[in-house]
């Protein structure tokens, strides 16, 4: 079979281009360390190198919904401890007050301790966090807790709790409605108050150089129910520890799933390269001497 001259050159010009281009390639994927850039490298490793990117954009904006929600609930957490501490001395002043040996104007001394306190429980309640958003004000702006003229307070916020997704058909709820922390509490035999009710009705008493013994077991009810908030406080932070630990495992797996995809084996690289340029260096070679050969000298 014979070859022509212009076949012969066009099949060796054609080959030692595909050797540059395979080599080019090759040097390209060693430099930028990533050995797919477009969707002709590899299309079913391209789209899913782009579902693996996708999926690593929402672990990321979990991760920031994590960040944030803990940041809340380590201030709600420092609110409550804050309050409880309060109530705590409330509900000893309670039993202090109690003692039929107090004079009157013992009694009276004490309650400018306890609306001392109280007026820390308010500014508490109203506690902001970075963004200037009330921790226990629901959805709503502005200090979720007035006190009026007459010493009452107020309740202005609402009863929505915010909730941030943490994983893939997962949220958490982080806000605390200040109407569930202070202004429901439970009491035994009768209806419910609020903490700043209570604390209020304590401080009247001891005013009047009464004894505060009966405010004695609503301020324990209170105490009771600010605790049991900061139970829940704790539990959801225990969760969303749980969620950064699934997140940080599901980062990890989904980052080593695109290096493999995506990033350059550069020593497996530099090997076919060496490879490449050997190839094309003997073909140039080989060319270039068969090419300085005529079909005469051939025949001699």
């Amino acid at each position: 079979m014979q070859i022509s001259t212009n076949t012969f050159f066009r099949q060796n010009t054609d080959a030692l281009q595909e050797l540059k281009t395979q080599t080019a390639q090759l040097q390209e994927t060693i430099s930028t360390g990533t050995k797919i850039s477009v969707p002709s490298d590899d299309p079913v490793a391209f789209s899913n190198l782009a579902l693996l990117k996708a999926r690593d954009a929402r672990l990321t904006q979990y991760g920031r919904n994590i960040n944030s929600a803990t940041q809340t609930l380590n201030l709600q957490e420092n609110t409550l401890t804050q309050a409880t501490n309060i109530l705590t001395r409330l509900h000893e002043l309670s039993i202090e007050g109690s003692n039929g040996t107090l004079s009157s104007s013992d009694r009276k001394l004490m309650a400018v301790e306890v609306r001392g306190l109280s007026a820390n429980l308010v500014s508490l309640a109203n506690t902001q966090d970075s963004n200037g958003q009330p921790i226990f004000g629901g959805f709503q702006s502005g200090e979720p807790f007035q006190q009026n003229p007459d010493g009452t307070v107020t309740y202005k916020g609402d009863s929505n709790q915010s909730q941030t997704t943490v994983a893939d058909h997962e949220t958490v709820t982080v806000g605390l409605s200040g109407n569930e922390v202070f202004d429901r509490v439970p009491l035994p035999g009768g209806p419910s108050k609020s903490v700043f009710q209570i604390v209020k009705a304590m401080g009247d008493a001891l005013a009047n150089g009464d004894s505060p013994a009966t405010q004695g077991d609503e301020i324990s009810a209170a105490l009771n129910q600010v605790t049991g908030e900061l139970a829940v406080v704790g539990s959801r932070t225990a969760t969303l520890n749980n969620a950064q630990d699934n997140l940080t495992s599901t980062q990890t797996e989904n980052t080593a799933q695109m290096s493999l995809l995506e990033d350059t084996d550069v020593t497996k690289a530099v090997s076919d390269l060496t490879q490449k340029m050997t190839t094309m260096d003997a073909a140039q070679a080989s060319f270039v001497k068969i090419a300085g050969m005529s079909l005469w000298n051939y025949l001699k």
